[in-house]
């Protein structure tokens, strides 16, 4: 049987990118999936002819720079169109971490990942806790503490949250899912640098994610 192929998306500010390419890609070979690591955005307009089964995000592709200069690299209408549709039609996208920050120039991104990043304090330590009512994609996953951002986001009614946090008495979305038409969406907030990427717990949650996106399904008629 041909193995799933995952294509990574990298590119934006703030970010490393070749790191995560670097210590993720043989975690998902590991489990069985072909993964081609690019910084084309325009390979969202190609999905298709590609063979691509799931695209993983990680990106932060913002409107403006820190010193304030608008930043040159973001989707262009026709990447957003094509990802939509081709997500739409069956495909299956992981917007990991700073994916969501394109939410903020595109109401389509926002919809289609289901929220989108508005802050994060300082990175520190703190714990991520699967929710009690499990799931594919958080099924076996212990809590287990990260040091990372974390990050604050505005997220849709229609997200099925998987994992949370909690700081300072409120709690926040780290793993939520959603589906699109008869394609299937995951979030995983977390995933700054090497000290998560490199962490079982995690790494398994990126694994079972990219296998709930490639199970075939109906979605329920309305």
């Amino acid at each position: 049987m041909e193995s799933k192929k995952v294509l990574m998306l990298l590119g934006g500010t703030w970010h490393d990118f070749d790191g995560f390419a670097a210590t993720i890609r043989p975690v998902l070979e590991q489990a069985g999936y072909a993964v081609e690591a690019t910084y084309d955005l325009d390979t969202l307009t190609r999905l298709g002819e590609l063979g691509c089964d799931v695209v993983l995000l990680y990106t932060c592709l913002t409107e403006q720079l820190e010193d304030g200069r608008p930043a040159t690299l973001k989707h262009s209408a026709a990447q957003i169109a094509a990802l939509a549709e081709w997500v739409k039609a069956g495909g299956g996208l992981l917007a990991v971490h700073a994916a969501t920050v394109a939410g903020q120039s595109s109401p389509t991104l926002r919809a289609l990942m289901g929220g989108v990043f508005v802050t994060h304090p300082p990175a520190f330590a703190f714990t991520v806790y699967p929710l009690h009512r499990e799931h594919p994609i958080t099924a076996g996953v212990p809590a287990f503490t990260v040091y990372d951002e974390l990050y604050v986001q505005d997220y849709d009614a229609d997200v099925a949250i998987h994992a949370v946090t909690i700081d300072r008495g409120v709690a926040y979305p780290m793993v939520w899912t959603r589906t699109e038409g008869r394609g299937r969406v995951a979030h995983i907030a977390m995933g700054h640098g090497e000290e998560v990427w490199i962490l079982k717990p995690y790494q398994q949650l990126l694994q079972q994610a990219v296998k709930w996106l490639t199970t075939h399904f109906e979605p329920l008629k309305g």
